[in-house]
């Protein structure tokens, strides 16, 4: 065990990780479920919003294992409210993908194909904005090893900018997507135009969430 380990016992980064790896695969299912909207394979996303709903439940069991543990630490390299936020916004990048998969089998959407390009550098800002979050959350052990300061605080510091900048390309494109989509709402019935701004609006909140996390891990660090 190393010394920090020796110091504080058994770290719960281990476990957020293992988290982490849970809400990925929730991302991942989410975007299998948005190809084959894209590919019109209607009959396949309730099978795919019971999957991500699934894998979400799995997510809300290691989340309060960890929780319940939590209660039981004395000594930890930061503080247990730090843990849980960081745990809280894992978790609601969890709910989100569950949320887009539930919202897209309620009707049948028209992809204009004016909309398909902005759509795909939506949806590709969006998952990048996660995967680099989840990067940061996979180095996280590195990081209390070195004190919270160091390379792998400057590396920690680096990839939390690059969340904000994916997160930020993310709202220019949301923009222009749904300027393109008010320039069809004509084309389709008044269901659909609003499942089309529904759709959208809970897709963004993966960046805004990663975005969120990645300033949550750049706070504790100020602290240390």
């Amino acid at each position: 065990m190393s010394t920090i380990g020796k110091l504080f016992g058994r770290s719960p980064f281990g476990q957020i990780q293992t988290h982490m790896e849970q809400v990925a695969k929730c991302i991942g299912k989410m975007v299998e479920a948005i190809e084959a909207l894209k590919e019109g394979r209607y009959s396949e996303l309730d099978d795919f919003a019971y999957e991500v709903s699934r894998m979400e439940h799995q997510a809300d069991q290691i989340k309060d294992d960890i929780r319940n543990h939590l209660l039981r630490r004395f000594f930890m390299p930061i503080d247990r409210a730090e843990v849980l936020e960081i745990l809280s916004l894992q978790d609601s990048l969890a709910d989100t993908a569950e949320d887009v998969c539930k919202v897209i089998t309620l009707k049948e959407l028209p992809f204009p194909d004016e909309c398909k390009e902005s759509f795909d550098e939506f949806l590709k800002l969006n998952v990048q904005a996660f995967e680099i979050v989840a990067n940061i959350i996979s180095q996280l052990d590195e990081l209390i090893e070195s004190g919270f300061g160091g390379v792998e605080g400057e590396k920690i510091r680096a990839l939390a900018h690059d969340a904000a900048l994916a997160e930020h390309k993310a709202d220019v494109v949301q923009i222009k997507l749904l300027k393109q989509l008010y320039k069809h709402d004509q084309e389709m019935s008044v269901g659909e135009f609003h499942l089309w701004m529904r759709f959208t609006r809970i897709l963004s909140r993966i960046s805004n969430a990663s975005e969120n996390l990645a300033d949550r891990i750049i706070k504790t660090l100020s602290l240390k």
